[in-house]
């Protein structure tokens, strides 16, 4: 069961605590970025005492399907869902109040926002939806209207970066950040716990070999087919190196199999795409790798970088979105485009000791800058806020 806040009843004026509606449907199912960093949120608030009261609600849910991945007390929409989003993107229609529980705010956490009454904050993790609408699949694509209206309605966000302040200004407003609607509150670096084993036949493919890591779901702006072209030219030079793609598949896979399949067969066999990993595999991959490779195109945050520094492994990062503001000085900064570039600081990481104990230590340093206690307090600042000015 999902730690975090008691479910609280009713709230009162006056000295009582803030009670938060809180949108624990991303918990659900396989836990990408996204769904990590809303428990560890919940997990957060959880910690914060009596202050603020989290009410967990989830959409969607039919029967008990799930109920196992989601907090005691959780209320649920039972309703379906993309017929939701579809209604909430384009009308004012279908109001949220009949089902949600009793609180002072409701915190939307993943994009999914009807009409409330209530005053509203809502978790903007990127808007790559908005930049390019064309790589959005059914779901992803209600978000923009659904985002639309919510700010029309006096919706507040919580973004995790001033860049991504920067674009929801420019996509969403103008007068956002004037007003005082957009808080940053950056994320914590999720509790990773302890390594487990790797699938058997990961295992026997790795065997103690050097290899460059790189995690998430296929999707186009993960630029993995470019991370495989690199690859491709470190691998003469470096001919124990092996290359892991660890996440789900997605819009991209066809592009990257047929990136790896130009490889040749000698090379394509060192590429091992893993499909989603558990948490203790994930882990495991992480703390074992030579080098953390992470070459997006667009990231509103960037959590696998962190992670990786966290456990000490020299990270190479794209400057693209947030990226560098998220990275900073503690890992290796790259032109997403430029695969001369991610060859070179491959081969340079996994060859110079003295390069690689340079980057683990800044790394160290940069990742100690991000805990879930300050993500926990920024948002019971806004809760409170909103529930005051309400």
């Amino acid at each position: 069961m999902t730690p975090g806040p008691t479910t609280p009843g009713p709230t009162n004026p006056g000295d009582d605590p803030v009670a938060v509606a809180f949108d624990v449907t991303p918990l659900l199912g396989f836990r990408t970025g996204m769904g990590r960093s809303v428990a560890e949120m919940w997990a957060a608030l959880g910690r914060l005492g009596p202050s603020v009261r989290a009410v967990p609600y989830a959409i969607g849910i039919e029967g008990g399907k799930g109920a196992g991945q989601l907090p005691d007390g959780t209320r649920r929409i039972r309703l379906p869902t993309r017929a939701l989003l579809q209604i909430w993107s384009r009308s004012g229609r279908v109001s949220m109040d009949h089902w949600l529980p009793p609180a002072d705010v409701v915190h939307a956490t993943n994009f999914t926002l009807g009409p409330t009454t209530r005053p509203t904050l809502i978790t903007v993790h990127d808007i790559g939806f908005a930049l390019h609408p064309s790589t959005t699949d059914t779901v992803t694509a209600t978000f923009a209207g659904m985002l639309r209206r919510a700010i029309g309605r006096g919706a507040h966000l919580h973004v995790t970066t001033a860049h991504l302040a920067r674009q929801v200004e420019e996509q969403f407003g103008p007068g956002l950040l004037a007003a005082g609607r957009v808080s940053v509150v950056p994320f914590g670096i999720p509790e990773l716990g302890r390594p487990g084993p790797l699938p058997a036949g990961l295992g026997a493919a790795l065997a103690g070999r050097p290899y460059v890591i790189a995690i998430g779901d296929q999707l186009e702006r993960k630029n993995l087919p470019m991370l495989v072209r690199a690859f491709g030219r470190v691998s003469g030079a470096l001919p124990e190196l092996r290359l892991v793609l660890a996440g789900p598949e997605g819009p991209s896979t066809t592009a990257i199999r047929e990136a790896v399949a130009a490889l040749g067969p000698e090379v394509a066999g060192r590429v091992l795409l893993t499909g989603p990993v558990d948490d203790g595999a994930r882990v495991a991959l992480l703390a074992g790798a030579a080098v953390m490779a992470y070459p997006s195109l667009y990231e509103g945050f960037g959590l696998p970088p962190l992670e990786a520094m966290s456990l000490g492994v020299p990270t190479l990062v794209s400057r693209a979105g947030a990226l560098a503001e998220v990275a900073g000085p503690g890992a290796q900064l790259l032109d997403p485009t430029d695969v001369d570039a991610w060859a070179e600081g491959i081969e340079r990481l996994v060859n110079d000791e003295a390069q690689r104990r340079e980057l683990i230590d800044a790394g160290h340093r940069h990742a100690a800058r991000f805990g879930w206690e300050a993500t926990g307090e920024g948002l019971a600042g806004i809760y409170r806020r909103l529930a005051t000015s309400s």
